[in-house]
């Protein structure tokens, strides 16, 4: 008899156990597996040189988009590169066709017998996220200003040379350095003559930019697109240009000098400007449109804490999400509503002249997560009237569960949102 006590008691124990359990659990959703149908333009699916997985599954609020081309396999992370990537094999495509013409042929040749001496060296990292850190930006909303004083403070180590000072500032992601003259604008006006970025991260475009650009200068050849090609869709592919023609036309050390003049102007400290400088996560592009974002909110009080913000960015995926808030942010104060103050506790956030609370959330998909539910109910977020504007879509529980907290959400299911 006190066996089979024991036994039922044992085994209410377990159905409890696992009824606390599944309480517990359902309490927050998984992030899911979505169709790329759902979240992009059909039309930009499929093309004469690639192809993408349906099977789109969400990591850290962005969608991961595999493109199979016949120029290697991409792995997008978030809407807004999956359009870049898509951009750059189209891009891959007219280069290679270029590369075949009589012309470039002939320079080829004529780049043997006169090489280019100068030592190219190429900062790439064609890894989205670095191993071993959360995927996505879910880490960017949360509290995390000792992070910032950690960075600040090694970005001013001791013993370091105004020369390693320098080569850390110019090690980047997308970065080429080259002492030939004249080469590196060769190969910017290249990547401007099929409309990719100069510095993009991508390892196969990179590449490709690199040779031929260096046939191109040292053939003594002006190299011009052999055909313009059409991107189907191109009208629906949001943000695919690059700041704008700055990029193409200046030098990367000037674009990177006119950054760091206007991180200093915020008012933000000589090491926290370091810091920011010294990321290498941030390509010449992204650092030069987050440059432009910060001075279109440089007369909005606290703005100088973006730049620390900016600064603790591990991966490219947390790169862009802060340039793009920022750039968000610029575009509710110049359209919305003036803001009266941004400060950057984890993401960055704007309070308007009305006190409204403004977060900016350049994100694909929300899911009711547990980090995102740990986001709605910070008490430091609290107030009478706040609004979270998401770049792309809350799922039907995240929309329902935010709004229930007092969170007004608005919507407006593209990556164009900042531009």
């Amino acid at each position: 008899m006190k066996s089979l006590n024991v036994v039922a008691i044992t085994t209410l124990l377990v159905a409890s156990a696992w009824v606390t359990c599944t309480t517990a659990q359902s309490r927050y959703e998984a992030e899911p597996v979505l169709q790329a149908k759902e979240l992009v333009a059909a039309e930009l699916l499929k093309g004469p040189n690639y192809t993408v997985d349906s099977r789109v599954p969400v990591k850290g609020f962005l969608a991961w988009f595999t493109i199979r081309s016949d120029y290697g396999t991409f792995v997008a992370h978030g809407i807004h590169m999956f359009q870049v990537r898509v951009r750059e094999v189209y891009g891959l495509a007219q280069l290679s066709q270029m590369s075949q013409t009589k012309e470039f042929l002939s320079a080829a040749g004529q780049a043997v017998a006169r090489p280019v001496t100068s030592a190219v060296n190429m900062v790439m990292n064609p890894v989205e996220t670095v191993e071993g850190l959360p995927s996505g930006v879910s880490r960017l909303f949360g509290r995390i200003e000792s992070g910032v004083q950690s960075v600040a403070a090694a970005a001013t180590a001791p013993g370091q040379s105004g020369e390693q000072q320098v080569a850390s500032v110019s090690e980047r992601v997308g970065t080429i350095t080259v002492d030939a003259l004249g080469y590196e604008k060769e190969r910017r006006d290249l990547a401007k003559s099929v409309g990719v970025d100069p510095y993009t991260t991508n390892p196969v475009l990179a590449k490709k930019l690199d040779e031929m650009a260096r046939v191109a200068f040292s053939g003594r050849m002006v190299i011009q697109a052999a055909t313009t090609i059409l991107v189907p869709g191109s009208t629906v592919m949001s943000a695919v240009s690059f700041t704008n023609s700055t990029i193409y036309d200046t030098p990367p050390g000037d674009l990177l000098n006119a950054a760091k003049t206007i991180f200093a102007a915020t008012g933000a400290s000589p090491a926290q400007v370091t810091a920011l400088m010294k990321n290498p996560q941030y390509s010449v592009s992204l650092i030069t449109d987050l440059a432009l974002g910060v001075r279109r909110v440089q007369s909005v009080n606290g703005v100088a804490s973006v730049v620390p913000f900016a600064a603790i960015a591990r991966t490219q995926d947390e790169a862009r999400f802060v340039t793009a808030a920022v750039n968000m942010l610029a575009r509710y104060n110049e359209s919305t509503e003036r803001l009266a103050e941004v400060s950057s506790p984890g993401p960055i956030v704007g309070r308007g002249v009305s006190g409204r609370l403004v977060i900016a959330a350049p994100v694909d998909y929300v899911a009711w997560t547990e980090p995102a539910a740990r986001f709605a109910q910070r008490g430091d977020l609290k107030a009478p009237d706040r609004l979270v504007w998401v770049s792309g879509q809350l799922d039907r529980r995240a929309n329902k569960e935010a709004r229930a907290l007092g969170w007004n959400v608005y919507e407006s299911f593209t990556i164009a949102a900042e531009r």
